[in-house]
């Protein structure tokens, strides 16, 4: 995959980073999240710049976590998705200080039980225990999350660190959202006062323990959210959660600017003039109505350029706009490039990203694809090159 390469903005991911901590307050722990390989981004190649200006950084899974760990990233690390429940790899997450997600009073009973009869009988796994306030994935029902917490605090083996959850909506569906955090905060209360009674025993540590639940649109919109720590995710790549935060922040924020951290490029493969009344591509959903220039693109399905692009996308040669022509192959895609003049064979194409005064953004494909940009820049093949630029 030589021939196409993601790059990614080390200036704009630190500006993401300054934006945000502009509106969150000095005392809320900033958590860099770059789960799925940070959103498409690459894993240590955005793990390594946001470890050293953020609190942390959360990861899907433990193999996430390895990476950033092998490139001797040592930020604390969150795993936010289940886990494996083999004892070498909760040997590891408790000597590498990995912070792990809970889900449910049983799973916790099983991770503490394993660690209990294992090498590592006296060491303890760290926890963030997820509760579900009514996204309806993963967590403990919030009936019984005062009584479960507690019985989860008083096993062995196990050092609870933080409370979490995760709003469905906080930006369409606002009074949910507030419903969600009250849900969130009594729960926090009841623990609180319940630690308070038992009189240093049971939860009683509940008052060091790490409450977080906002994620971007949160961030930005929804201050009382913000708690102990706030996850910034689709934000710290320089993407909007939700068009309708844009005018609502700059009310407040008239400063507050997120700039898109990647450029997705190629170079083109072949050049070749192509008769007029001819078909291009599988299935012959395209024929050319003059004779057309064509140039043929290293980029297909396979390395996550959307089949939905067909006929519909656009890409930018020579700092013009030349639209995708025929189906998208597994591997390649062809594209009308008549109107850039002295075309060549290994010219950069952008698929996202700018060129000359021209720009295509994750949300332009999105919207041509009918999904979100979280699934457009996620879906880059992990295997194409990962470049960091100034």
């Amino acid at each position: 995959m030589n021939n196409t390469w993601v790059e990614i903005s080390k200036s704009a991911l630190l500006h993401n980073i300054a934006s945000i901590k502009t509106i969150i307050q000095p005392c809320v722990k900033l958590m860099a999240v770059v789960k799925a390989n940070a959103y498409g981004h690459g894993l240590t190649q955005v793990g390594e710049i946001a470890a050293d200006y953020t609190d942390g950084l959360a990861v899907i899974n433990l193999d996430e976590a390895r990476l950033l760990r092998q490139k001797e990233i040592h930020a604390p690390i969150l795993v936010l998705g289940y886990i494996s429940e083999n004892e070498d790899d909760l040997a590891w997450a408790i000597r590498e200080r990995i912070e792990i997600a809970v889900n449910s009073l049983s799973h916790a009973q099983r991770l503490s039980k394993i660690i209990k009869h294992s090498s590592y009988g006296s060491d303890s796994l760290r926890l963030h225990i997820k509760i579900d306030t009514g996204m309806g994935r993963m967590g403990i029902l919030t009936s019984n999350a005062v009584d479960y917490v507690k019985q989860i605090s008083e096993l062995p083996n196990l050092a609870i660190k933080g409370i979490m959850s995760h709003f469905a909506d906080a930006v369409g569906h606002r009074e949910y959202a507030q419903e969600q955090l009250k849900r969130f905060e009594d729960i926090k209360f009841q623990l609180y006062r319940q630690s308070v009674q038992d009189n240093g025993s049971g939860a009683s540590g509940s008052q060091d323990w790490v409450w977080h639940m906002a994620k971007t649109e949160a961030i930005l919109d929804f201050p009382q959210s913000h708690l102990d720590a706030v996850r910034l995710g689709i934000g710290l790549y320089g993407l909007w959660p939700n068009i309708k935060l844009i005018d609502r922040v700059h009310a407040l924020h008239p400063e507050f600017e997120l700039k898109p951290v990647l450029s997705w490029k190629t170079r083109i493969l072949q050049v070749k003039d192509y008769p007029e009344g001819e078909y291009v591509g599988y299935g012959c959903t395209h024929k050319t109505h003059r004779q057309t220039r064509i140039a043929i693109l290293p980029a297909g399905y396979y390395e996550g350029y959307d089949r939905g692009l067909s006929n519909k996308g656009d890409v930018l040669i020579g700092g013009k706009r030349c639209p995708i022509i025929g189906r998208i192959c597994m591997n390649m895609c062809m594209v009308d490039a008549t109107g850039v003049k002295e075309v060549k064979r290994g010219d950069e194409a952008v698929l996202i990203g700018a060129q000359g005064r021209e720009y295509i953004s994750a949300d332009e494909i999105a919207k041509k694809i009918d999904t979100v940009h979280y699934e457009v820049v996620a879906r880059i093949n992990p295997k194409i090159e990962r470049i960091i630029t100034e």
